[in-house]
């Protein structure tokens, strides 16, 4: 087995242990699940986003990262939440962590 194929393993580990977690221990702190899952993100993006967590690509460059939006998708996976009406609702109490949020048609465009 390759040291790629093992850390891309170690990786998927880390997701389902993060889920068993979320699962066993009731935690539904948003946020802080959002940034376990923005470090897996960065971890796994390495050198095919910019700085910012953007796909280079040309035009305007977004204020919430792609790497953002897809942390955003597994943050509400992984917590159960089925509706985006709900997912949004609930962010709204995290505007001060997350200033930059997106709006859910943008959400919707680039997930």
């Amino acid at each position: 087995m390759s040291i790629k194929k093992l850390y891309i393993s170690l990786i998927f580990s880390k997701l389902v242990v993060t889920k068993l977690l979320i699962t066993i221990n009731s935690m539904h702190n948003l946020y802080a699940i959002f940034v376990r899952f923005l470090d897996i993100c960065k971890q796994l993006a390495d050198n095919l986003v910019n700085e910012s967590g953007n796909i280079p690509r040309c035009g305007v460059v977004p204020r919430f990262s792609d790497l953002e939006i897809i942390a955003l998708s597994l943050t509400s996976e992984a917590i159960g939440i089925d509706s985006e009406s709900f997912l949004f609702s609930k962010l709204q109490e995290y505007r001060t962590e997350i200033p930059n949020l997106v709006s859910r048609r943008q959400y919707n465009d680039r997930r």
